[in-house]
């Protein structure tokens, strides 16, 4: 049997590597093409996240993005616009091993986030013959359904973002909600909503990360924070986050370029 046809219950590598202390590293796709993609695969990625909030992709370009991860040996994550069925239905559809949900606030709005994301009896995730599941050919759900439900249950990751003052003032009854996996620190907005705008160093911001931080591990659930530099993502890992997700592939480009040119235009001014 193939790869196509494990698909649906293929083992979510950064969950793996989570639950054994590797440190998976990851980044954010906004400007990606499915070959930008294959080529992140020589670079040691573990993951790539789809960004569909802040991203310019539909759900063609995400597919062809989900594939590129997949030909690359990378985990494929999606980060949607907002808890809303079609977003949510949509990229675990079509292959996607985790969610991250941005600007949720309230616990009916992580409680919703897990109904459209699990199956039952976790959630209540709408079933169809789709890609993730080899369009319905997937042998496991014709042997056990419940079974193949239980299995894209435990190896999809939902991890909802903690970015306002709201989600953190409840933090503690979120990381225990059946379903959720963990949680996606969004480090920016975080702190523009405590009122110190990217101040990381701020003693209102590192409060915050520590009491989301505690929360998870009291839980026994996952906690990854975004990073826009080395420094930022040892310090994360040396706070105790269990994975990182480095920057953004346009400012990794740019940057790139920026550095090159830069040395060129060096080597070459006495010409």
């Amino acid at each position: 049997m193939g790869s196509y046809n494990l698909r649906g219950d293929r083992m979510n590598k950064v969950k793996k590597k989570m639950l054994n202390n590797e440190k998976p590293l990851g980044t954010f796709l906004v400007m990606a093409t499915q070959s930008h993609v294959e080529c992140m695969g020589e670079v040691g990625l573990d993951y790539v996240i789809i960004d569909t909030e802040h991203g310019p992709y539909d759900t063609e370009n995400m597919i062809n993005l989900i594939r590129g991860a997949e030909h690359a040996n990378m985990t494929p994550f999606v980060r949607v616009a907002n808890a809303d069925h079609k977003e949510i239905q949509r990229c675990l559809d079509q292959g996607a091993k985790g969610i991250i949900v941005p600007m949720l606030n309230t616990i009916e709005d992580f409680k919703k986030v897990v109904s459209l994301a699990k199956y039952t009896p976790v959630g209540n995730r709408g079933f169809a013959g789709v890609r993730s599941n080899n369009y319905g050919y997937n042998e496991d759900i014709s042997v056990d359904i419940e079974e193949f439900m239980g299995k894209c249950n435990d190896e999809i990751l939902v991890m909802p973002q903690c970015e306002t003052v709201d989600a953190l003032e409840i933090i503690e009854k979120v990381v225990h909600l059946d379903g959720i996996d963990g949680i996606f620190v969004g480090p920016f907005d975080l702190s523009i909503s405590l009122g110190v705008p990217v101040q990381f160093d701020h003693p209102k911001f590192l409060k915050a990360i520590d009491r989301i931080l505690s929360a998870c591990k009291e839980a026994n659930k996952f906690a990854i924070i975004y990073t826009g530099s080395a420094q930022a993502t040892k310090d994360a890992f040396a706070k105790g986050f269990d994975s990182v997700a480095y920057n953004i592939d346009a400012s990794v480009f740019i940057d790139g370029y920026k550095r090159e040119i830069n040395e060129i235009q060096s080597l070459i001014s006495d010409f």
